[in-house]
């Protein structure tokens, strides 16, 4: 079983079974959702996922579409404002920042993917496959599932 928790403690979840290896996207988007040079993110298994504590504390916020669906959805903690796990609409995962998980998912970065809209002030210094849009969606095979996820 894997925890997460938001900062203040005031939600917590967990969840069995494998998550995807860890995206750093640097679209404006999840620049401006995080607050910070990228948004690392991956996904998990909707079965096998449970809020712990504080459902009732979540608060979501949908962007506009500017592609196709599914739209990009966060949910985050109403007392703190950490980012939690959203379901993607139509499909059998949830969105997750890991840097809110407690325990090692056993996940590892794999990829930037919208370095076109990188942070003029950050340098990429790893040595990561970089790609300037979307690459073609997180590997989800890992997850037992052929569909290709867009969430911009």
């Amino acid at each position: 079983m894997i925890r997460g928790s938001c900062f203040c403690g005031a939600v917590s979840f967990q969840f069995s079974g494998e998550m995807t290896p860890i995206q750093f996207c640097h679209a404006e988007r999840c620049r401006k959702s995080t607050g910070a040079a990228m948004a690392a993110e991956a996904l998990a298994p909707v079965d096998g996922f449970e809020w712990v504590s504080g459902e009732d504390n979540l608060t979501h916020c949908e962007a506009p579409l500017l592609g196709a669906p599914p739209a990009y959805r966060k949910s985050f903690c109403s007392t703190c404002g950490s980012p939690m796990p959203s379901q993607i609409d139509g499909l059998p995962f949830m969105f997750i920042s890991p840097g809110v998980l407690d325990d090692d998912p056993g996940s590892r970065p794999m990829r930037h993917a919208f370095v076109g809209q990188k942070a003029c002030w950050h340098e990429i210094v790893d040595e990561l496959p970089q790609h300037e849009g979307l690459p073609g969606g997180p590997n989800v095979n890992t997850l037992k599932d052929e569909r290709e996820i867009t969430r911009r």
